[in-house]
């Protein structure tokens, strides 16, 4: 299960949007704040910034239950390509929100060092992206190979 390269892959994106998850959650709040003045002619609903903060742990469950279903790989396929689809849908998330709230939230950093952690949550769902394109990449190829060998016998 984890000695496949897809596994790693999966396993470590997933940890990243967790991490993007759980510490990030605070500073996305203040910086939904920010969005709704920079936006003011535009009201957003609360529960799209609901729905918007639990995507990451969406992407979380995918690649979770992807990784136990190494077994299936048309299954792991299918959701991993549901987890990059969500992934991509966040990079585009992240770059209108870090456009409109960046040095909003920039005033409010106490520290240099959050300041480096909010720039490394920028990059992160472009990191994960790329990840889970590269375990997609490796579930197909394994299938190749397993058809490839039915063919064979």
């Amino acid at each position: 299960m984890i000695q496949r390269i897809q596994s790693l892959y999966l396993l470590v994106s997933s940890l990243f949007y967790f991490n993007y998850w759980f510490f990030g959650m605070e500073w996305f709040k203040k910086g939904f704040l920010i969005l709704q003045d920079v936006l003011a002619e535009i009201t957003i609903p609360d529960f799209i910034f609901i729905i918007i903060s639990f995507i990451p742990l969406i992407i979380v469950t995918l690649c979770i239950i992807s990784i136990l279903l190494f077994r299936n790989r048309t299954l792991q396929f299918s959701l991993s390509t549901y987890a990059l689809r969500l992934s991509l849908f966040m990079c585009f998330f992240t770059i209108f929100y870090f456009y409109n709230v960046l040095q909003g939230l920039i005033d409010l950093m106490p520290s240099k060092t959050l300041e480096f952690l909010m720039y490394a949550a920028i990059l992160n769902p472009f990191i994960c992206s790329y990840l889970i394109h590269l375990a997609k990449k490796s579930i197909k190829k394994d299938d190749d190979l397993v058809n490839s060998l039915n063919r064979i016998r």
